[in-house]
């Protein structure tokens, strides 16, 4: 697998990561190392986490803040971002991020 990125664009792969390290610390102290196994949809709470944290992140370092008053927001995935990851702007990379959260969330919570 190749990755590739301009500036600071590494920082969403250590977004993810650090994120769900402090979650999952947070999760296994709190429930005793069993909580991701027992509650499966608290992988798309990570997501989220993840998710959120990657676009503050990535609105902070490219300076671009979010303005949806102005109907700016189409402009937000496409730009000339200096800090990129695999071509797209560092907050672009929480969509899919999003989505995958959702996903693992409505199958986590879905009977057995």
């Amino acid at each position: 697998m190749v990755f590739w990125w301009t500036g600071r664009g590494f920082l969403v792969l250590l977004t993810v990561i650090g994120v769900f390290g402090a979650f999952g610390a947070i999760v296994s102290f709190s429930t005793g190392g069993q909580g991701m196994e027992r509650w499966p949809w608290l992988w798309g709470v990570g997501w989220f986490l993840a998710a959120a944290v990657n676009w503050y992140a990535g609105c902070r370092l490219n300076m671009r803040p979010l303005d949806p008053r102005k109907g700016h927001t189409t402009g937000r995935f496409r730009y000339p971002a200096r800090h990129r990851f695999c071509g797209l702007p560092m907050e672009t990379w929480s969509l899919p991020a999003l989505a995958l959260g959702l996903f693992l969330l409505v199958v986590g919570l879905r009977p057995a």
